[in-house]
């Protein structure tokens, strides 16, 4: 009886950790994330109609707690954009969303070489 009740018990977590979806750009293994990618912008297609040189380019990774408390889930990105007003917008939104462990670069115009 003890090892019934212990393999429902095992189940209904099982079941409780999966009925909660993850989203929709996060990177998912066996029902758990490993992190969130908050990459903005299509780099290529604006660089396509601008110019490389025109667009508007910063690099983000950062974390925070992960709502089930089992520590710090990740997140990491590009942005790239027309004005350097939408760049500094989606840096502080994800400055401010994944506060812990921040690695960003500075919004700057211009594609990397090589990105």
């Amino acid at each position: 009886m003890k090892r019934l009740a212990a393999m429902a018990l095992v189940a209904s977590s099982l079941a409780g950790a999966f009925a909660v979806p993850a989203p929709a750009s996060a990177q998912v293994f066996f029902g758990l994330s490993y992190g969130q990618n908050v990459s903005q912008g299509n780099c290529q297609a604006l660089a396509a109609s601008l110019g490389a040189r025109k667009v508007w380019f910063s690099r983000f990774s950062g974390s925070k707690p992960d709502v089930w408390d089992r520590g710090l889930e990740p997140a990491w990105g590009v942005g790239c954009f027309r004005t350097q007003k939408e760049c500094k917008r989606w840096l502080y939104d994800t400055q401010t969303e994944w506060p812990r462990l921040m690695n960003f670069t500075r919004c700057a115009q211009g594609l990397p070489a090589r990105f």
